[in-house]
């Protein structure tokens, strides 16, 4: 049995992302699919759909130009070479696989194709008849009608094995067809019978002058507003500009009344809501993303330095692997990696790293000497193990730094889980506006108070050099090689008080694409809240935070009584839930 696999490049499809990936699953083995910064709410779905259990790849660009060639040609050399295909599909989320000539279903006639060739598959326009009409329905259940004649154009099915062996070629933009990179000219192909591409590009009104506006931005700023490469956006744009209902260019002449429900399996849809697209809101996004990509281009040409300390504790398993590769994986290119090794040996898959490394024994104290002296950057960035980051996210917090001279450190930081139970640990900064910025005596003083810190741990944040110095490189803050991240960052607070008041800020971003894990283990919440006692130990000793110490206890004797009565029998599984015990008795007495 052939592997096949579905590779698509997506951009604001809420209304029938769920339908296209439902229907592709009826004949594909795994989908691998590219947010391109949606806004309308289809990233969020696909996250739904996945959760459920269906086979998705699920990755998010960081770019906003239109680079659809460049991404569809690494999504299928990815779905040959990391997932196994040997016959890929390289598809819009507006473009269904059907036969409406035989009874014969989709998957038996791919199964028959030759993983040597290209194909090309014939393409039709659908649309649905009544727009407006059971909008959050399976899109090919509707009513809808089709050209009466294929387009001229076409899509094209991938063989993996001369994709990847034969005389090398790449498809163009939209994967039409294939051109061979010696020379340009346009691969053979042979088309698949009987299958055919249900395009769905107008959906309604709204969808169709939301989609033109984004993509014309975003192509121009792939190309210049002087460009051919679809260039048939810029005139519907440019009346929308001036409040006119846009002509479509590209709907055929004569349609016929078609329905597909019989020939395709039936979808029940959970997470479609039929609303319509909000041009003005994805404009105004997509516009957005624009405008920082700008900001983010004038501080990459600064060319400053990050170093990127990887902390590894001798562990040789997937949460290592999972925080290199996220750190090689930023987009960011002026940065040096220092992996911190808390354990004697080697770590594993360092030959994954093509730039600046420098390995560092910490097994004996003093280290911060050491380590000090390997760090060339105006930035640090710390990952400790298992932790790992958006592939954007250094990019975004050294532009946020370059662009303001007062801020000593910054993180991101994201609303509460849903269905948050009293029992989890306190570990988010809610945060309702774009950005909190206060002074390092009042995040540490928030920090003790609550039990919180930055979500993500202490990759969430980024740190000047100079503020890292004066918190000693951190290495107070581990306990026998184990990283102690809620006293790291009231550390870090505590030390950042101690610079030049017009300087030290700390700033607090809103980033809703925080991972919040849905559940915290019982060993991660003893192990937060003994760290959490520890730090409100220290901050007692000082006059400055004694104060906030004894708020802290008690808020810590409220939420360690409400874990214990809800949760202590599944609490009682970690060994450190009896020191952690023998805490809470002792607080509860200091409190009374």
């Amino acid at each position: 049995m052939k592997k096949i696999v579905l590779v698509s490049m997506v951009k604001n499809e809420a209304d029938i992302i769920e339908s296209f990936v439902r229907h592709s699953l009826t004949y594909a083995d795994e989908l691998i699919i590219a947010d391109h910064q949606s806004s309308d709410g289809t990233w969020e779905m696909l996250q739904k759909l996945r959760a459920e259990g269906l086979p998705l790849t699920l990755e998010r660009l960081y770019r906003v130009e239109l680079a659809h060639r460049e991404v569809m040609n690494r999504l299928t050399r990815n779905a040959i070479e990391e997932h196994g295909a040997d016959i890929v599909l390289p598809f819009d989320a507006d473009e269904f696989l059907v036969n409406t000539e035989t009874d014969v279903q989709c998957r038996q006639i791919l199964e028959h194709l030759d993983v040597r060739k290209l194909y090309g598959l014939h393409w039709r326009t659908y649309e649905p008849v009544d727009p407006e009409e059971a909008r959050d329905t399976f899109l090919l259940a509707r009513p809808c009608r089709r050209s009466k004649g294929f387009s001229a154009n076409q899509k094209t099915i991938v063989g993996a094995r001369g994709y990847i062996e034969g005389r090398p070629y790449e498809l163009v933009q939209g994967a039409h067809y294939g051109v061979y990179l010696d020379d340009g000219q346009q691969v053979p192909m042979e088309f698949v019978p009987f299958l055919h591409t249900a395009h769905f590009h107008w959906r309604s009104r709204d969808q169709y002058e939301s989609k033109i506006a984004t993509s014309w931005l975003n192509n121009v700023a792939k190309y210049t507003v002087h460009t051919i490469t679809a260039a048939y956006l810029k005139g519907t744009f440019d009346l929308l500009r001036r409040h006119e209902i846009p002509e479509r260019e590209d709907a055929p002449k004569d349609m016929e009344r078609f329905d597909l429900a019989p020939h395709v399996p039936s979808q029940a849809l959970r997470y479609t809501s039929g609303a319509p697209a909000d041009l003005l809101s994805n404009l105004m996004a997509a516009a957005e993303q624009i405008s920082e990509q700008l900001a983010e281009t004038k501080v990459l040409q600064r060319k400053k330095l990050v170093s990127m300390i990887l902390v590894w504790n001798g562990k040789e398993d997937a949460s290592w692997k999972r925080t290199l590769c996220s750190a090689l994986a930023q987009t960011y290119p002026y940065r040096e990696i220092i992996v911190l090794c808390m354990a004697e040996g080697r770590p594993p898959h360092l030959e994954l790293v093509h730039e600046s490394l420098t390995l560092l024994l910490a097994t004996q104290p003093g280290w911060t000497r050491d380590l000090e002296d390997c760090v060339h950057g105006d930035y640090v960035q710390w990952l400790l193990p298992g932790e790992s980051m958006h592939a954007d996210k250094v990019q975004k917090m050294v532009a946020f730094f370059e662009m303001q001279d007062y801020v000593y450190a910054a993180a991101f930081a994201t609303g509460l889980p849903e269905n948050d139970s009293a029992w989890q640990p306190g570990r988010y900064i809610p945060i309702d506006g774009p950005l909190v910025g206060k002074y390092p005596s009042t995040m540490e003083t928030f920090f003790l108070q609550s039990g919180c810190h930055p979500v993500g741990g202490l990759c969430a944040g980024l740190f000047r050099r100079t503020g890292m110095s004066a918190a000693h490189w951190l290495e107070p803050y581990f306990l026998d090689g184990q990283p102690m991240v809620f006293v790291m960052w009231c550390g870090l607070m505590q030390a950042l008080g101690t610079m030049p008041p017009e300087v030290n800020s700390v700033a607090i971003l809103r980033d809703d694409d925080c991972d919040v894990p849905e559940h915290v283990t019982p060993d991660a919440f003893c192990w937060h809240h003994l760290q959490w006692a520890s730090a409100l130990q220290m901050a007692e000793e000082s006059p400055e935070t004694a104060d906030a110490a004894r708020a802290g206890w008690k808020a810590f004797v409220s939420r360690g009584g409400a874990a214990v009565r809800e949760q202590g029998n599944i609490l009682a599984s970690s060994p450190l839930y009896s020191e952690y015990l023998r805490l809470l008795e002792k607080a509860r007495d200091m409190c009374e």
